[in-house]
């Protein structure tokens, strides 16, 4: 391992060996100087574009710009405050100032050692070295991140850690620091764009760009002056033209966001197979994302297709794996594949999982998924019709009540023939399959999931009813796992069957709900 070495040394316990402590790079002081330039320029644009004579939005650009001072002076004086050495059976950090705080990892603790590059990182061929032993995510507990060192010795320092710690250590690299061995299993396919278009960001992506631009003129208390130039412009131009507009921009702006968000986080994606055997998958723009994923933590994978989607040929893979922290799977950074075509989905899943378990068509490839009791389509009509029931019921108020346009009724009169389709649809996607070592669970309309569990990682299962399901005799299977979301649902299965399965994937008998008090009695 190389580094800076500086005068300061620490004798380890045993006494054995005094060993130098390693700085940082000096450049991670340019390079925070560069991310401070960069965050200024919302300061610097809202002082051009403003009357700063207003108090409001002087105060408020002065205070952006402390903001944006004061993360990369802290980054830059880790430079002085931050030591790291690597001794026989510990890694050391220490940081701070005037009070200094230590952290001793030990090297069999050890779980994961990652190396990313932020943009400003790069350009001054500097990387950040994390190192976590799996503790608490969202308070860093048990990581040391070293941020600042240059790219020769991070990768020496990974390839030491990772010998020493002589035992299985996720670990990843940016592909623009050390070139990613293995078989290539995916790569990126542009024309995959166009589900992140239409997928959730085509609605969040105007709202996004609305509020936040709304937002910053509120703070700057200027929303009355913007306000003023909207109003002129919209009393110029005829309501028709004006809304149309409106709308085209809507979906300009919609289309827009999907398309930067998907180039942002999916640039240089790759999915390889390592000589190891574990799955790496990189991506990302200005910020590069890796995962890996191991076969021995991969507990079976959910191939989930909301409805455009679907209609697309589309569908997204993600795998249901041991070892991955709320923290990415509420990120995403968990995520393999992008929302892509069906047949890649499920070419990538029979691939992950060592053999063939999914067809084009999203079904287990040894047979049909077992159907459902036909009252559950019963079931499922009704609770859609319900929702309506309630939607016409709150309108028929406005327009009885508060003058309300009474064309308004038309709208859950036209859900009523949704709701029969969407209830049957939902039917339809019902469905299950116990096949040798996997579980198959499907459920959904609106957003339809496939899950498949390897039935070796289920560690238990419980069958539930609620009143209603209690008087159709259907049931709910849960089964647990340690993996993933940790529970996985069959809905609306007939009492027996859901009974049955519980009892054969966990190998002991579970009794159905009530069956103790009916023993009783």
């Amino acid at each position: 391992m190389t580094g800076v070495a500086t005068d300061e040394t620490l004798a380890d316990d045993d006494g054995a060996t005094d060993l130098p402590w390693q700085r940082l790079d000096p450049r991670i002081v340019p390079a925070a100087l560069l991310r401070m330039l960069v965050r200024l320029v919302p300061a610097a644009a809202g002082w051009w574009f403003f009357n700063t004579d207003n108090d409001t939005a002087r105060w408020t650009v002065i205070a952006l710009a402390v903001l944006a001072v004061l993360g990369p002076l802290n980054q830059a004086l880790n430079y002085l405050k931050v030591r790291y050495r690597l001794t026989g059976e510990e890694l050391q950090h220490t940081t701070g100032l005037l009070v200094r705080r230590s952290n001793r990892v030990a090297l069999h603790r050890i779980r994961t050692v990652d190396i990313t590059a932020p943009l400003s990182n790069r350009l001054l061929g500097l990387s950040v070295l994390r190192v976590g032993t799996g503790g608490n995510a969202f308070t860093s507990e048990g990581t040391v991140a070293l941020d600042g060192l240059p790219r020769a010795t991070a990768l020496r320092l990974r390839a030491e850690l990772l010998r020493r710690s002589e035992q299985d250590v996720a670990s990843t690299v940016d592909p623009r620091l050390a070139e990613t061995g293995g078989e290539e299993v995916q790569a990126l396919r542009w024309a995959w764009v166009v589900y992140q278009m239409v997928g959730l960001w085509f609605v969040a992506g105007p709202l996004s760009v609305i509020g936040t631009v709304y937002g910053f003129v509120s703070l700057l208390g200027r929303e009355e002056w913007v306000g003023d130039r909207v109003m002129g412009v919209v009393d110029r131009v005829p309501w028709g033209a004006w809304a149309a507009t409106s709308l085209v921009l809507v979906v300009i702006l919609g289309l827009g966001a999907g398309a930067v968000t998907f180039a942002e986080a999916w640039w240089g994606y790759r999915l390889v197979r390592e000589p190891g055997g574990r799955f790496l998958a990189t991506r990302g723009l200005l910020t590069t994302r890796s995962f890996t994923a191991d076969q021995e933590r991969l507990r079976g994978v959910t191939v989930s297709r909301p409805l455009l989607t679907r209609l697309l040929g589309g569908a997204r893979l993600s795998p249901v794996m041991t070892g991955v922290s709320l923290t990415q799977m509420m990120t995403e950074s968990s995520t393999m594949l992008p929302a892509t075509t069906r047949d890649v989905a499920v070419r990538v899943a029979n691939v992950l999982l060592g053999r063939p378990v999914l067809d084009d068509g999203v079904a287990p490839a040894s047979g049909p998924l077992l159907a459902h009791p036909p009252v559950a389509r019963r079931r499922a009509v009704v609770r859609y019709l319900l929702a309506t029931a309630v939607l016409a019921a709150g309108l028929g108020a406005g327009v009885g009540w508060a003058g309300w346009s009474a064309w308004l009724l038309l709208v859950p009169a036209v859900l009523v023939l949704v709701s029969v389709l969407a209830g049957r649809g939902y039917y339809r996607a019902l469905g299950h399959r116990l096949d040798g070592d996997h579980l198959y669970l499907q459920r959904g309309w609106f957003s339809r999931r496939t899950d498949v569990l390897q039935v070796r990682g289920i560690n238990g299962a419980h069958v539930s009813q609620s009143p209603v399901q209690r008087l159709l005799g259907l049931a709910t299977l849960a089964v647990t796992t340690a993996a993933g979301e940790q529970a996985y649902y069959g809905v609306d299965m007939a009492l027996g069957d859901a009974a049955a399965l519980a009892a054969t994937v966990t190998g002991e008998r579970v009794a159905p709900p009530g069956a103790a008090s009916r023993a009783e009695h």
